[in-house]
C-alpha cells in the first residue's frame, strides 16, 4: 500500500471523520481509522459499532491496499506536518511509514480484516433533503437531548418525515425542543419515516453538513435495521435507537395567556449577568417576575444577590416563576432571531389578585419573527 495526498485533504478528511472514533474505546481496533487506497482515491472510515462513518480523499495512488491506524495520532501528526505532499508507505508486520518534506514517521497499525464491516446501505431508496435547512434544525433542537436520563429513547432526538415536512423533537425530561418546517420532499411508497436518532449520529450530521449550500441536499433513508445519511460522498450509518419517543404533544401548550416579547441580545446578557450568582446545586435557578412594563430577573444564595430589569411592553398582574438558567441560554444560544415570545399560562393565584404564580405550568418560547417554521421550547418551571 502506497500512496500520495496533499497535508490540507488529508487534515480535512481526519477532522470529518474522527468525530465517531470512541475517545475509551472498550474495543482496541475502535481505536483506529480504516485507511484503504484504491483507483477511487483514499478511502477513510470510522466506526464505534453503533455509528459508523466513511468518505474519500483525492490522492494518487501508487499501490492499492489497507490498514488501519490510531486516529488520535494520525490526527496529530497530520496537524503538525508542513502543507505539502505526504506520502504514506506500508513496511511489514502492519507498519505505516508517513513522510512529508523533512519529517519522517512510522506509525504500528492493525490489519483491516480486525476492523468491523460497514452496514450496506440502498442508497436507490433514500431521500433527498435540503441540506441546509436540516441542519439548521438539527441545531436548534440537538441541545435539548439528554446527556443523563437512562430512558434509551431519550438519547436521541426524534425525525419524523412526512410528505412535504419534517419534524425534529428532543427532551430530556426537563425542557423539550420542537422544529418543524414544510419541505418540498415526498416520501414515496416507503410512507412516514419516524425514527429516533441517537444524539452521537445527529451530531456527526450536523458536522457534515456545516458548510452546505442553499443547493446541496442531504440522502436520508433507512436500509434494514439503519438509518444512513449521505453528505457530499460521506456516508453516516446509524442503528437508530429503540423505544417510544415521549408522547411531546401532551406538554406543548395549545394556547397561553400571556405573552411577552423581549430582545433576544439583552434577554441573553441578562440572564447570563444575574445567574452568575445562582446557585449551581440547584440548576443555576433564577427568578423571572412579569409586571406592569417591567420584566425583572434576580438571584439570591449564601453569596449575594443579582437583579437586573428590562423594559417591555407589558400590562397585567405580576407573574413570578423560576426557570434554569443554562436551558434558557442554550436555546438563546441558537434560536437565531433578534426577538423571542415568552408565553405563559399562570394558574396559582397568591393573597394578592394582582399577583400570579407559574405553578407547574411550563414556559414556552417562539423566535420573533419565525421565519415560516414552527420553532417552539418548552421549558419546565423550577422551584423557587
Amino acid at each position: 500500500m502506497e500512496f500520495v495526498i496533499q497535508k490540507s485533504d488529508l487534515v480535512r478528511e481526519l477532522q470529518t471523520i474522527t468525530g465517531v472514533v470512541e475517545k475509551r474505546a472498550t474495543i482496541p481496533i475502535l481505536a483506529n481509522l480504516l485507511l484503504k487506497a484504491d483507483k477511487d482515491g483514499l478511502q477513510v472510515g470510522a466506526s464505534d459499532m453503533e455509528v459508523t462513518i466513511r468518505g474519500t480523499a483525492k490522492a494518487t495512488v501508487i499501490q492499492e491496499g489497507g490498514i488501519t491506524l490510531p486516529a488520535a495520532k494520525l490526527h496529530e501528526i497530520a496537524r503538525s506536518l508542513p502543507e505539502s505532499e505526504v506520502r504514506f508507505k506500508l513496511l511489514d508486520r502492519n507498519i505505516m511509514s508517513i513522510s512529508c518534506e523533512r519529517t519522517r514517521y512510522k506509525i504500528s497499525g492493525q490489519s483491516l480484516s480486525e476492523f468491523p464491516s460497514f452496514p450496506k446501505i440502498d442508497e436507490d431508496t433514500g431521500i433527498r433533503l435540503p441540506g441546509k435547512k436540516l441542519n439548521r434544525m438539527i441545531e436548534r433542537v440537538a441541545f435539548a437531548i439528554t446527556r443523563e436520563d437512562p430512558r434509551y429513547s431519550l438519547n436521541g432526538a426524534l425525525f419524523l418525515l412526512e410528505n412535504g415536512k419534517l419534524t425534529l423533537v428532543a427532551t430530556d425530561g426537563h425542557r423539550l425542543a420542537f422544529v418543524a418546517e414544510e419541505l418540498d420532499v415526498a416520501v414515496g411508497d416507503q410512507g412516514p419515516q419516524n425514527v429516533i436518532v441517537p444524539r452521537k449520529a445527529l451530531a456527526e450530521v450536523s458536522k457534515l453538513t456545516a458548510d452546505l449550500s442553499d443547493e446541496d441536499t442531504v440522502l436520508f433513508g433507512k436500509t434494514d435495521n439503519q438509518i444512513f445519511f449521505v453528505v457530499k460522498g460521506h456516508k453516516l450509518t446509524s442503528s437508530p435507537l429503540e423505544g417510544n419517543f415521549p408522547r411531546y404533544e401532551n406538554v406543548m401548550p395549545e394556547s397561553c395567556d400571556t405573552s411577552v416579547m423581549i430582545p433576544t441580545e439583552e434577554l441573553a446578557q441578562a440572564v447570563r449577568r444575574v445567574s452568575l450568582l445562582a446557585n449551581d446545586r440547584y440548576g443555576r435557578v433564577i427568578k423571572v417576575s412579569l409586571s406592569d412594563g417591567k420584566l425583572e430577573f434576580s438571584s439570591t444564595t449564601e453569596m449575594g444577590e443579582a437583579h437586573e430589569t428590562l423594559n417591555i411592553e407589558y400590562s397585567g398582574p405580576e407573574i413570578n416563576i423560576g426557570f434554569n438558567a443554562r436551558y434558557l441560554l442554550d436555546y438563546l444560544n441558537v434560536v437565531g432571531s433578534p426577538v423571542v415570545k415568552l408565553e405563559l399560562n399562570p394558574t396559582r393565584k397568591s393573597d394578592d389578585d394582582r399577583k400570579l404564580e407559574a405553578g407547574d405550568k411550563p414556559g414556552q418560547f417562539r423566535p420573533e419573527p419565525d421565519g415560516g417554521v414552527d420553532y417552539r421550547y418548552i421549558v419546565m418551571p423550577m422551584h423557587l
